[in-house]
């Protein structure tokens, strides 16, 4: 330990000065192993070095303007009253702060980690949608939050999950998938020798079947009620606030199976609306850099979306978004037009209820693995096919064309004052 060594008192440790691009350590001749770091720029902690096992430990104890003398000698004998047992203190602090981890710690733990999932997100940061949401759910679980995550038991998750599903059980699975990956984290998180939980209390849910398991929504157009929708879209909106902005946006949405997020943006997320710099109407495409599965994709526009397109041009051309009004504004909000297409249709209907009407129909025009490209979904690995079939981009053009034929060929459109005339080829 050096011969750098005096009798530790508070008048000699206020006296030790500290030495200029070095930091000493003055041991006690008292107590062996207790000592007195000083930093160059004279900050002074109390330390311990003892070797426990085959390792040589030192330990900090606490800063000597935080505490005093007699206390630090106190502590370092606690410190050393561990080692004769056989604790190593480091460890021991480090397995209580392990095991001291609070819920809320975990989910915030969770939100900064990057994405673990398989997939272009992986390793990148939450989008803030998916932040906003996590946030949402762990609200289910407040009177948890401060309770070290030990102490969730079994138990608890089954009836908080039963609790919830009897209001909402496609509420209650998504908030136990957060809380199931929230710990997932804090285990994998935390050291092997040391784990922050033994097991998931959530994987209770599966052993007992107490998920919800929800059907995913099925929503969309029927094909035989398409022409009616059509129709009720390019004549049906008329006195609504936005009612131009909003039928170009639907039709569009129905036409290319683009999201609502990607259309007229959502600021909550983080999302802006779609942008005139991301539309070449001369390649007929409209350039996504980064779509909900953060895969940068390139739409392909059938001829009546290109001609939608120059027509809004002429209204917001010069406006930095696509479904601006003449005065620049986007209008996100599009339930006003859905409640209105209600009314006419005598259903309900939804931006993604658009999405899976397109995609319905580009199954009757094109194969699996073309519809997967036309709106952008990720062909799992696994499937060692998909892998081989190598889609060109002419393929996605011209199944482009025929889904916006399929749509419009029934319509029978009728054009009327100020709206786009969509027809189907032949």
């Amino acid at each position: 330990m050096g011969d750098n060594r005096k009798k530790l008192t508070k008048t000699s440790v206020a006296d030790i000065a500290p030495v200029a691009g070095k930091t000493i350590i003055v041991w006690d001749t008292e107590t062996r192993g207790f000592g007195l770091r000083v930093s160059s720029g004279g900050a002074k902690s109390y330390i311990l070095q003892r070797r426990i096992g085959k390792k040589e430990r030192r330990m900090t104890i606490g800063r000597a303007g935080d505490m005093t003398l007699d206390k630090a000698r106190k502590e370092a004998a606690k410190l050393v009253a561990q080692i004769v047992d056989g604790i190593d203190p480091v460890q021991e602090q480090e397995r209580q702060a392990v095991q001291a981890l609070t819920l809320r710690a975990a989910f915030e733990n969770y939100i900064a980690a990057p994405v673990q999932k398989k997939g272009a997100s992986r390793g990148k940061v939450r989008k803030p949608r998916t932040v906003r949401d996590i946030r949402l759910q762990m609200m289910r679980f407040k009177d948890w939050l401060e309770l070290p995550i030990k102490d969730v038991t079994e138990d608890m998750v089954k009836a908080r999950h039963k609790k919830i599903a009897e209001v909402s059980p496609a509420q209650a699975d998504l908030a136990f998938r957060y809380l199931r990956a929230c710990l997932n984290y804090a285990i994998a998180d935390s050291p092997k020798d040391n784990p922050a939980l033994s097991y998931n209390p959530v994987d209770r849910l599966n052993r007992v079947s107490a998920w919800a398991n929800v059907e995913a929504a099925k929503g969309h157009v029927p094909a035989d009620r398409l022409a009616d929708f059509v129709q009720a879209v390019q004549a049906g909106l008329v006195g609504l606030r936005h009612e131009n902005e909003h039928r170009d946006a639907i039709l569009f949405m129905l036409l290319t199976g683009a999201r609502h997020a990607e259309v007229m943006g959502d600021a909550k997320s983080g999302y802006e609306p779609l942008k005139w710099s991301q539309v070449d109407l001369d390649a007929a495409t409209v350039f996504f850099p980064e779509p909900k599965n953060r895969q940068p994709f390139t739409l392909y526009l059938s001829r009546q979306v290109v001609e939608l397109l120059r027509q809004r041009h002429k209204v917001s051309g010069k406006r930095r978004y696509v479904f601006a009004n003449a005065k620049g504004d986007v209008a996100e909000d599009i339930r006003s037009a859905y409640a209105r297409l209600e009314k006419a249709m005598g259903f309900r209907v939804t931006s993604h209820d658009l999405r899976r009407s397109y995609a319905t129909a580009a199954s009757r025009c094109c194969n699996a693995f073309v519809l997967k490209a036309l709106i952008n979904h990720v062909v799992a690995k696994a499937d060692v096919t998909a892998g081989y079939v190598q889609i060109e981009p002419d393929d996605i053009r011209q199944a482009a064309q025929a889904v916006a034929d399929f749509i419009l060929s029934p319509a029978r459109i009728v054009p009327t004052d100020n709206v786009v005339k969509l027809e189907a080829r032949g």
